[in-house]
This record gives C-alpha cells, sequence and structure tokens, in this order.
C-alpha cells in the first residue's frame, strides 16, 4: 500500500470518528448531559480533526512507514 492510500485510510477513519463525537455530543446535549463529559467528547473531535489535517497533508508520513 502506498503512502497516499495509507494517509487517505487513516484520514477516513479518523472523519468517521469526527462523525461519531459530532452525534455523540448531540445526543449527549439533547437528552441534558454533564457539561463535563460534553467537553471531553468536545476536545476529542477537535484533536481528531486536527489530526486529519496532519495526515491529509503529510506532517505524520513516518507514522505511516513500513517497518
Amino acid at each position: 500500500m502506498s503512502i497516499e492510500e495509507r494517509r487517505s485510510l487513516v484520514a477516513s477513519f479518523l472523519r468517521r470518528c469526527v462523525r461519531y463525537a459530532n452525534d455523540s455530543i448531540g445526543r449527549k446535549i439533547g437528552r441534558g448531559g454533564q457539561e463535563d463529559e460534553i467537553s471531553r467528547w468536545v476536545a476529542y473531535r477537535d484533536f481528531t480533526e486536527h489530526a486529519i489535517i496532519e495526515v491529509s497533508n503529510g506532517d505524520l508520513d513516518s507514522w505511516l512507514e513500513e517497518e
């Protein structure tokens, strides 16, 4: 698998994680969830969105290289 394919695969997985986090945040807000729990999900989502950018632009290619 090429580095581009690996980047694409990891970024796709991370985008799914962001969608799941957004859905979870929405459900927790809708149920009147605890603010501290919601804020942890928001932090996770924000970190994951940042990771998508770094994976997509090649900043983390060393993590994706074959050993």
